[in-house]
């Protein structure tokens, strides 16, 4: 089937709806939902909305851990002009109705009013014929979301998008990353992030499908055990699980995979190459919230510092500033973060967003060297904490690394390691002997430890605060 992406001002569901309603737009363990039964569940969501009051223009604060209401009330946002203001459920009390009041929300709400999955198993109504169901005229340009930037102290940030920048998003994307009819992307990643929201976008255009495993369960599935009980050929993945994937000794590419973007910043080059002499595709990527999710994505490239996250994207454009800061603007740039009714544009007088993240150009792809305000001064050195990071990751045993800094009274700030391994054990002096044939001696890390048991390993980007404040 050729892919006829929706127009920009049409509601991407409803274009699906017309053109694919018998198609599987999601993907649940207990069935399939159609985009025809997706748009009927979007419009019967935007019934109950209206009934509470919610007017266009209003902030409609959603929180909750259950991803199929979610999608269906961010669509919902979209079709009836609300501002879809996502944010996560740990977020503790004070935080939450603070984030609250920075964005004037009108309504909190933790879900969608409709019992998906009683109407699942509902004999189906007789369908309106198709002919009746006409486009929905959308408005590309307002602000259709704020996103709660991720890994700050106190309030978040809100970073306000447009469906247009979602839109030309997702197309770039498939540049370089093919999605079309036929395809199921696992939708993996939070849809309080960027990233999230991002797969939802991606899938709708191309009339893909989106591969749900509901977290009513108390216990969430094993990525392998997924991949057995459903075909998927996307993935969105960090090092750590994909290393767990290969542990496993699951045939990737038997199970359908055939295209794995890899994020988080750090990629161990034995793994990729493991995963593509299955025959898949691993593109590495470089991202933001305030850039719609991806901004450059391409096949890895190894060099003696690190790893590149590929080409720049469509309607992207990118440069570096004399101190090597990446810079960004294009059709994908947020229109600025928002808060108590104003949004602050988020460029320079040139349209320059300025990231905060070093970056270097490597055979046309862009490889980013860490942040800009990561950087420890070591004995009048600069020592970038990503460098030792990569270097960790090319040794065999490593499977996870984060590097932060300790106060020292002769040189001022030295590095300190932690590190994931494949059998949980550490022979440090071995490991910070074989370091020093990779990076200057001064870089070597002071010491190098296990990270703690109680972590958490499954984020999409290392919690670099957690680890800082685990050391002091």
């Amino acid at each position: 089937m050729k892919t006829i992406f929706p127009e920009l001002q049409h509601c991407p569901l409803r274009h699906r709806a017309i053109r694919q309603s018998t198609c599987t737009a999601i993907q649940l363990e207990e069935g399939s939902v159609t985009f025809r039964l997706l748009d009927e569940w979007v419009d019967e969501c935007c019934r109950n909305y209206r009934g509470k009051g919610l007017k266009a223009g209003n902030r409609l604060l959603f929180v909750t851990s259950k991803p199929l209401d979610t999608v269906v009330v961010a669509l919902a946002c979209l079709r009836s002009q609300w501002i879809f203001c996502p944010v996560n459920p740990a977020f503790p009390d004070e935080q939450r109705k603070g984030y609250r009041a920075r964005i004037g929300a009108t309504l909190e709400a933790d879900s969608a009013g409709i019992n998906f999955y009683q109407r699942l198993f509902q004999p189906e109504k007789r369908p309106q014929p198709e002919s009746s169901l006409k486009p929905i005229e959308i408005s590309p340009e307002d602000i259709y979301d704020l996103i709660a930037t991720s890994g700050t102290t106190g309030i978040p940030k809100a970073v306000a998008h447009s469906y247009k920048n979602h839109y030309f998003s997702a197309l770039g994307s498939m540049h370089t990353l093919p999605l079309s009819y036929g395809d199921t992307w696992l939708l993996s990643l939070p849809l309080f992030h960027v990233g999230g929201l991002a797969i939802v976008m991606r899938c709708l255009l191309a009339g893909a499908t989106m591969t749900l495993f509901d977290s009513r369960q108390e216990r969430k599935l094993p990525l392998e055990e997924m991949l057995a009980r459903q075909r998927l050929t996307h993935l969105s993945l960090v090092n750590t699980q994909l290393f767990r994937l290969i542990q496993s000794g699951l045939s990737l590419y038997e199970a359908g995979v055939r295209y794995i973007l890899l994020g988080g910043g750090v990629a161990s080059p034995r793994l990729v190459e493991e995963v593509k002499a299955q025959g898949i595709t691993v593109l590495t990527t470089y991202g933001m919230t305030e850039m719609s999710s991806q901004i450059c994505t391409g096949e890895p490239l190894f060099t003696d510092s690190g790893v590149t996250s590929g080409s720049v994207l469509p309607w992207r454009e990118v440069r570096l500033s004399e101190q090597g800061e990446i810079l960004v603007r294009g059709e994908t740039l947020a229109k600025g973060y928002y808060a108590d009714g104003a949004v602050t544009s988020l460029g320079d007088s040139r349209g320059w967003f300025h990231t905060g993240d070093k970056g270097l150009w490597f055979n046309g792809q862009i490889q980013i060297c860490g942040r800009m305000d990561n950087m420890l001064i070591s004995g009048g050195e600069n020592i970038h904490p990503e460098e030792i990071e990569q270097a960790l990751l090319t040794l065999p045993e490593i499977v996870q690394a984060v590097v932060v800094s300790m106060t020292d009274s002769e040189f001022g700030m030295r590095p300190v390691a932690y590190v994931q391994t494949v059998d949980g054990t550490l022979n440090e002096p071995f490991t910070k002997e074989r370091l020093a044939g990779k990076i200057a001696k001064f870089k070597v890390p002071v010491h190098v430890r296990l990270f703690p048991e109680q972590i958490a390993e499954s984020g999409i980007k290392i919690n670099r605060r957690f680890f800082q404040a685990l050391l002091e």
